[in-house]
């Protein structure tokens, strides 16, 4: 049996705006650099994050938290793992 899912909304705080906006920023400059860096050719099945202008890389999700956290303790990196293979994937949404 699945447990119950409670859902509550809540006010945007200032604490939470600034989160989300560190989380977005780190996003975007990913998305900006994730080719001149050649993210998806040189680090296959390894962990990247973004923080602070930076990629980080490591083999593990807790290096990686950790590499992150050294230099940019109150920042919220973006994190992917690439995987080895490059695989195919096909994104469908039923309208």
């Amino acid at each position: 049996m699945s447990k119950q899912v409670i859902i509550e909304d809540h006010l945007m705080t200032e604490e939470m705006a600034l989160a989300f906006e560190k989380a977005r920023r780190n996003l975007m400059w990913f998305d900006e650099h994730v080719e001149e860096l050649e993210v998806y050719k040189r680090y296959r099945g390894r962990y990247v994050a973004s923080a602070g202008g930076e990629l980080f890389v490591a083999d593990t999700p807790e290096e990686i938290e950790r590499l992150v956290h050294e230099k940019y303790p109150d920042d919220l990196p973006h994190v992917r793992y690439i995987p080895r293979e490059k695989l195919d994937r096909i994104y469908a949404c039923q309208w």
